[in-house]
């Protein structure tokens, strides 16, 4: 569980680094998903997003739970990015929404650009590491 004065990211890390670097968490339908410290403990790839290829750097859960906390019960919906509509700032990408949030402000993307949709791993993660609770279509900080 997260407490005032820590971030998401390093909870993130140490539970990882107490497991070796690896974990395997479970995706909202049961799968499995591997992840994978990387970069010294700054990042993590997954075998779910494009098998290991692609880093993404810790501070994303940072940028997550941020949304979480200032939203109404601590509580946003996922969203997408997956539809032609769900462009970043429009449809199920918005601002307000997990996927919106990370378009904006990790990936530094403005409105009507497309973004990849990394949720489903992300979400998982969060769970596995008992930050937030990864409902049906939602996020909730625990």
């Amino acid at each position: 569980m997260l407490t005032s004065h820590q971030k998401a990211s390093d909870i993130v890390r140490e539970k990882l680094l107490a497991n070796g670097g690896t974990a395997v968490c479970l995706l909202q339908k049961g799968a499995p998903c591997t992840v994978t410290l990387t970069d010294s403990g700054r990042a993590f790839t997954s075998d779910k997003l494009n098998h290991h290829t692609f880093k993404y750097d810790l501070f994303v859960f940072d940028v997550i739970v941020d949304l979480l906390q200032n939203s109404p019960q601590r509580r946003a919906p996922k969203g997408n990015a997956h539809g032609r509509e769900d462009k970043v700032g429009r449809g199920h990408c918005t601002a307000d929404t997990v996927v919106g949030a990370i378009a904006i402000q990790y990936f530094g993307k403005k409105t009507g650009e497309s973004c990849f949709d990394p949720v489903f791993v992300l979400a998982a993660v969060l769970e596995w590491a008992g930050i937030a609770k990864n409902g049906r279509g939602y996020l909730q900080l625990l």
